[in-house]
C-alpha cells in the first residue's frame, strides 16, 4: 500500500504546462498572406482627378488604359498635360478638333506600327470627363480620336452594381 500511495501523489502533483499550438495560426497567417498578395496587384482602377466626378454605369466590362484623355473644366489633357482648350473644342461643334488630332497623331507615331486587332477595332483610348461635360465636347474629342485611328473608345465611369442604381433611381 506503501507504494501506490507514492505513486499516485506524484501524479496529481505533475502539473501540465500551458501550451500553444503554432501550426494552426501559422496556416492562418499563410492563407491571409496569400489572400493580401492576389489582392493588392495589378489594380485597374483609374486614378481620379480631384475636379472629376465620373458618371455611374451599370457596364461590366474593363478598360484599356494605353491612352488617357482627361476634360477638365477648361482644358482637354493628355498626360496631365494641356492639349487644346475646351473653348477650342466647343468652337469645333462636334468635328474634330486640329491641335488634339496633331497631337493623338504624334502619340500614334511614337507607338508604331498597328497591331492585327488594332488595324480591326483602331486603337485603344479611355476618355475622363465630369458627367457634367456637355455632349457636343465628347463628341469632339471622340471624333477627333477616330480620326487619328483611335476607335476602340472607352469611357471612364463609376461601376455600379443593378441593386444599387435601381434604389438610387438610375435603373430601367
Amino acid at each position: 500500500m506503501g507504494l501506490q500511495g507514492t505513486v499516485l501523489d506524484r501524479r496529481e502533483k505533475a502539473q501540465k504546462t500551458a501550451g500553444l499550438n503554432l501550426v494552426s495560426l501559422m496556416d492562418i497567417f499563410t492563407i491571409l498572406v496569400f489572400f493580401l498578395l492576389m489582392n493588392s496587384g495589378d489594380s485597374q482602377e483609374i486614378e481620379k482627378a480631384k475636379f472629376i466626378t465620373l458618371p455611374d454605369s451599370q457596364a461590366k466590362g474593363s478598360f484599356q488604359n494605353d491612352l488617357l484623355i482627361m476634360i477638365s473644366d477648361d482644358a482637354v489633357l493628355i498626360n496631365e498635360q494641356e492639349v487644346v482648350s475646351l473653348e477650342k473644342v466647343k468652337a469645333a461643334k462636334g468635328k474634330a478638333v486640329p491641335e488634339l488630332a496633331a497631337f493623338l497623331k504624334e502619340y500614334a507615331g511614337e507607338q508604331g506600327e498597328l497591331t492585327a486587332f488594332e488595324k480591326k477595332h483602331g486603337r485603344p483610348v479611355t476618355i475622363m470627363g465630369d458627367q457634367s461635360v456637355p455632349y457636343e465636347i465628347l463628341k469632339g474629342v471622340m471624333a477627333s480620336c477616330s480620326q487619328e485611328n483611335f476607335r476602340d473608345i472607352a469611357l471612364a465611369v463609376n461601376q455600379v452594381m443593378k441593386g444599387i442604381a435601381d434604389v438610387q433611381g438610375g435603373g430601367a
